[in-house]
């Protein structure tokens, strides 16, 4: 798998992460539209939406970001400005975001 990495910083005070309009247009996502979201480990998945699927689904917003669901929030243990990385993986058509490790960091 390559990935491409778009940007390392903090997520906001209520985890919201936004997307450049250019990748979203690469990978068919458009403003208005529903995605799935899920999660292994410490990433978790965009991806265009499936209507077969049960996974956590969000409207892409006018400014090209969404809203992580509460359920992955508590699962991940999402803090308010928890640092991330988000990447662009073209082979599968999806973006990731990889939450950084922020346990021990003192």
């Amino acid at each position: 798998m390559h990935l491409e990495k778009i940007r390392s910083k903090q997520l906001p005070k209520r985890p919201v992460v936004y997307m450049p309009v250019r990748l979203c247009e690469e990978l068919g996502i458009c403003v208005g539209e529903r995605v799935d979201i899920t999660y292994d480990n410490q990433q978790i998945y965009i991806e265009k939406a499936c209507s077969e699927t049960t996974h956590n689904k969000r409207y892409v917003t006018e400014t090209n970001s969404i809203n992580i669901p509460k359920e992955i929030v508590r699962e991940l243990g999402i803090e308010p400005y928890h640092p991330y990385s988000l990447f662009i993986d073209n082979e599968n058509d999806r973006f990731i975001i990889s939450l950084e490790d922020t346990e021990g960091s003192e």
